[in-house]
């Protein structure tokens, strides 16, 4: 049994490398996936996240951020915009400046890695989609963003990267 243990432990290392493979970039980076840290060194051709069995922080999320949005169905407003996202303990707002709306985010979960929101509309209900769902994750000093909705049954979706103001 003490050897099947070993055998799932190494296992599952291995699979958590596998899912930080792809965010290897360069030898001696190291990534916090998880909430363990990870540094990429060089296997054979390939580099490989390997754990180093220490707890990493994810930064704090908390401050402005800002980009460009890009929506997929393009709505009336064009498939580009500017973003500034707001986020502090226990409380997040939107505001899409050239679209005229914005509004408050209640947090419905995080995992440690991403935080996801609910996006109510404020201001500009007439301009902007309400009710949709971002989700927010952070990678390498920036914000990846992605947005879900829907309006009169038809699904939209927008993604960004923002960067801390």
């Amino acid at each position: 049994m003490r050897r099947l243990g070993a055998v799932i432990a190494a296992m599952t290392m291995f699979a958590a490398a596998g899912e930080a493979s792809a965010q290897c970039a360069r030898e001696g980076e190291e990534l916090c996936q998880g909430g363990q840290t990870y540094r990429c060194e060089k296997t054979g051709s390939e580099l490989t996240p390997i754990f180093q069995n220490l707890p990493c922080a994810v930064p704090s999320l908390s401050g402005t951020w800002v980009g460009s949005g890009h929506q997929s169905p393009a709505g009336d407003a064009g498939a580009d915009w500017p973003i500034a996202m707001t986020i502090n303990d226990g409380s997040a707002s939107i505001d899409y400046p050239s679209l005229g709306c914005g509004g408050s985010l209640s947090q419905t979960s995080s995992d440690g890695i991403s935080v996801e929101y609910h996006e109510s509309i404020t201001y500009g209900q007439d301009k902007c989609i309400d009710g949709g769902n971002i989700t927010v994750r952070f990678f390498k000093e920036n914000l990846s963003w992605t947005w879900i909705g829907q309006a009169d049954g038809q699904p939209y979706n927008a993604v960004a990267v923002l960067k801390r103001k």
